[in-house]
């Protein structure tokens, strides 16, 4: 596609012009317990239906978006629709597992994101800890101890914290001491190591597995696609499973086929 697509002015009023068209939708990718083989929850994920059969990838929109404050504005989009159908999900269809959603450090540290929150919350009276909010490690390259600060302030309104793509960015396990952590994902770029068979890769697993399960942290393992990484997974003590193995993103409509086949946790 033009280069000039993407340019942060034009990036940000195509966003706009994509949310009155309503070209964005969530799909939600299911995560499974690995030992109960339950399902725990999903994971709201956006696409963008820019044009007929031509589907925009979030890994090119959305740092894009970041950039300008598009990302404030599809972000509220996408926290409020995934907030609306985990609603719709409890009372009509008797879910009780988490809706997780991502949440740029960008929409953190907006002044107004907690009162917002609070808001949405509110509005929509979802069970707690059924929402949680994955952050990636980005969120520590400004002030660590603001970002805690807030980060206490969402726990404490029954929401759950999830690590995003662990290992690949700027956390350093001094700064996870002092974090209200529920869940951390290990990032899909170790899982493919266990197809090769490298030994460091499994041991990093491994020891990322002892240390936060220990402090009773739930361990998601991103991007399982085969039986031979799940069969590893097992022998690590890791909790939960993500990936095109378990199942891959479904519009929300096709989520209730799931729910009836796999109980909640």
């Amino acid at each position: 596609m033009n280069k000039s697509f993407f340019k942060p002015v034009q990036l940000q009023k195509k966003i706009l012009s994509a949310l009155h068209l309503q070209q964005f939708e969530l799909y939600y990718q299911p995560q499974f317990n690995i030992k109960t083989k339950t399902l725990r929850g999903f994971e709201a994920l956006i696409r963008w239906h820019y044009k007929p059969h031509i589907w925009i990838s979030p890994s090119v929109f959305i740092p894009a978006a970041e950039k300008t404050n598009a990302i404030l504005i599809l972000g509220r989009w996408i926290l409020e629709t995934a907030i609306a159908t985990l609603k719709y999900w409890q009372s009509c269809l008797g879910f009780d597992g988490i809706m997780s959603v991502n949440v740029s450090p960008v929409q953190i540290r907006k002044y107004n994101f907690l009162s917002d929150l609070a808001y949405l919350m509110d509005k929509y009276q979802i069970q707690k800890n059924t929402l949680e909010l994955e952050i990636t490690e980005n969120i520590f390259i400004s002030d660590i101890h603001a970002t805690v600060k807030v980060l206490d302030q969402i726990h404490g309104m029954g929401i759950l914290i999830s690590l995003d793509d662990f290992g690949t960015g700027y956390a350093s396990l001094r700064y996870l001491h002092f974090f209200p952590l529920d869940t951390l994902k290990i990032d899909k770029s170790f899982i493919s190591d266990l197809n090769t068979g490298n030994s460091i890769g499994c041991a990093i697993i491994n020891a990322i597995v002892s240390v936060f399960s220990q402090a009773g942290i739930t361990i998601i393992a991103e991007g399982i696609e085969s039986e031979k990484q799940l069969d590893i997974l097992k022998k690590t003590g890791c909790n939960c499973i993500q990936g095109f193995l378990g199942g891959k993103p479904l519009p929300k409509k096709n989520c209730e086929d799931v729910f009836i086949k796999n109980p909640s946790r």
